[in-house]
């Protein structure tokens, strides 16, 4: 009998920080409570996927789970339960690669550790970790190494888009980048140093001052017009910092998470930031644990009814 994988993979509000050290790119991830949630059911025997068309990432991990498993066909439907927004900076590409691979594994009877799904992630482009639990280092372009830092620390975050997109693939293949890294690395290195004592102290305003460091940084290569103004308006209201896609149209303030913070930022800062920033998005996020999310069921059986999630990938 066919059979169904399902998994889930949190989405990013950007990264804590990003650069080169020594020439080599990397990031440490800011996963957040937005998911990529895919089902997959299989069919060994069959030539082609029912998958959207716009979705094409999605499409060739799952060609090369079919070479590197040696199987003559595969095919069968993927729906996606849960999206992200596309070319903000919130991993989605690397969310969608990440559910999709795993649930496609599952179904298979393999394991889909968080190693094999981001080097089947990065084969594709340029990768987020947030596949890995917690919050992770990676080299996201050459994919040599990666690390758990850490778990996540609580956080809440304001997000805010102008609008736009930025395709990951195209900011990491822009001239002009390795020389951005080049000039910013002590910058970098400082904003890192920091990030690792805030993460082994659970100190999120050290994490939130990394977080603003490498932001600032950024802006060399990608602009974002209120960055300034925005950064002011978070300090002045009680939060930490900001934090940024690097390689996308998201910047978020960095609050301390409580009840009472949070109804504050729901009652009076949403608004207020949408009228002083005028932003086309704006969205309050959770800080995550990080990691997928995996279950297997029986194709006929009755998904409502299911225990929706079996166990987090270590």
């Amino acid at each position: 009998m066919n059979t169904v994988g399902l998994a889930r993979c949190p989405g990013t509000c950007g990264e804590w920080v990003q650069g080169a050290r020594d020439g080599v790119p990397f990031l440490v991830d800011c996963p957040i409570d937005r998911f990529s949630e895919v089902k997959v059911a299989l069919d060994i025997h069959a030539e082609n996927w029912d998958i959207p068309l716009r979705k094409s990432k999605a499409l060739q991990v799952l060609e090369l789970l079919k070479e590197d498993l040696e199987l003559p066909t595969l095919g069968g439907r993927v729906d996606f339960l849960r999206q992200l927004p596309e070319g903000k900076g919130m991993a989605s590409s690397t969310a969608d690669i990440a559910a999709v691979a795993a649930a496609a594994l599952l179904a298979l009877g393999q394991d889909p550790t968080p190693v094999r799904l981001a080097k089947l992630a990065l084969r594709i482009e340029p990768s987020d970790s947030v596949m890995f639990p917690g919050i992770t280092e990676i080299e996201h372009v050459h994919g040599h190494n990666h690390r758990v830092l850490g778990p996540s620390i609580p956080a809440l975050f304001l997000a805010l888009d102008w609008g736009g997109t930025i395709d990951t693939k195209v900011f990491n293949a822009r001239p002009g980048l390795g020389e951005h890294y080049r000039r910013w690395e002590r910058e970098i290195r400082k904003a890192h140093k920091i990030a690792l004592e805030g993460i082994k102290q659970e100190d999120l305003e050290k994490l939130a001052a990394a977080g603003t460091i490498s932001a600032q940084c950024n802006l060399e290569m990608n602009p974002k017009l209120l960055f300034k103004p925005f950064l002011d308006w978070v300090l002045q209201n009680g939060g930490y910092g900001v934090v940024t896609a690097h390689s996308g149209t998201l910047l978020a303030g960095v609050f301390p998470q409580s009840k009472a913070v949070e109804r504050e930022v729901r009652s009076h800062l949403q608004g207020e930031a949408q009228q002083r920033f005028n932003p086309v998005y704006l969205d309050l996020f959770n800080s995550h644990p990080g990691g997928i999310l995996t279950n297997a069921l029986e194709y006929k059986e009755n998904l409502a009814g299911a225990e929706p999630w079996r166990r987090r990938l270590p």
